[in-house]
């Protein structure tokens, strides 16, 4: 672990299903020091989420839940977050509610920012298996081809677990649709570099149908769109070039997925561009439910 301050954010709605065994692993896996903050931010929750969270404070005083009675969107939540690393902290680790870093993965991160030119680090997601069938290979295929271009072009910051210098955090627009673009554009501004670390590894709950992943995928090309409209800046996983060259590098079992995955991406970037055209902007996130259930 750096010897820089930590902190760890964690954003959760509705996540009784998952949020006991993300702090278990936290506390138990990653070797966080005894200074550090594992800050979770409950917002808006209708299940027992913040009572789970308050339970493990009682055995660990690291852990501090953070209530807001109101849902008012990821950026909203983030930025509340981001104000309390930034007085706290040098280094925030962000982590999704539903995933699960493998042991010493956070101690990775923390460890690049030896390079004071560093401004973010962030992990390889992996999917976790599920009984979707042929919509966890198509899921397994998206986040390959992200693995790939981070690899051999600009890497493209990843939320699912993630290191940031805190004096690099912006302010998010609270109507911002996807928040790790507009992360990666500012930390860019400041002239600090984005790293990507595919030693360090988060599993990941996926969606487990059709629906939920052209769900997820318009909700994230939306959020490309209204960047790209309002900034100029566009992410590297969406250029056409880095994707052909990206798919060029597939494993032979990979490829089978490109029809149905090809498919299905194009139906979701059409819904997103509909939307976006009618300045409908998703910034207070539907649940993706299959990504809910326990395991």
């Amino acid at each position: 672990m750096s010897p820089s301050r930590v902190m760890i954010g964690v954003c959760a709605y509705n996540e009784e299903n998952n949020i006991a065994r993300l702090l278990r692993n936290l506390v138990s896996e990653q070797n966080m020091p005894k200074e550090s903050k594992i800050l979770v931010l409950c917002s808006g929750c209708t299940d027992g989420t913040p009572q789970i969270v308050k339970s493990f404070q009682k055995k660990d005083p690291r852990i501090e839940p953070l209530v807001e009675n109101v849902r008012k969107g990821k950026s909203n939540a983030l930025n509340s977050i981001f104000r309390a690393a930034k007085a706290e902290a040098d280094i925030l680790i962000l982590v999704n509610a539903d995933a699960l870093p493998k042991k010493d993965s956070i101690n990775i991160l923390a460890s690049k920012f030896v390079n004071p030119d560093v401004g973010a680090v962030f992990a390889q997601p992996i999917p976790l298996k599920n009984p979707g069938g042929s919509c966890y290979g198509v899921t397994r295929l998206i986040w390959r081809l992200h693995h790939i271009i981070s690899i051999v072009d600009t890497p493209k910051l990843s939320g699912e677990l993630c290191a940031i210098r805190t004096a690099c955090l912006p302010e998010i627009p609270e109507n911002t649709a996807t928040d790790e673009p507009y992360i990666e554009r500012a930390i860019r501004k400041r002239h600090k570099s984005t790293l990507y670390a595919p030693e360090a590894l988060v599993y990941i709950r996926c969606p487990t149908n059709i629906v939920d992943i052209v769900k997820q995928r318009k909700r994230i090309w939306i959020g490309h769109m209204q960047l790209q409209s309002t900034t100029g800046y566009k992410v590297s996983t969406s250029s056409f070039k880095n994707i052909l060259r990206a798919v060029s590098a597939l494993r032979r079992s990979e490829t089978i997925y490109l029809l149905p995955g090809g498919f299905l991406e194009i139906v979701a970037y059409l819904e997103a561009r509909i939307l976006f055209s009618k300045g409908t902007i998703p910034f207070v996130w539907e649940p993706i439910k299959s990504t809910k259930t326990s395991v």
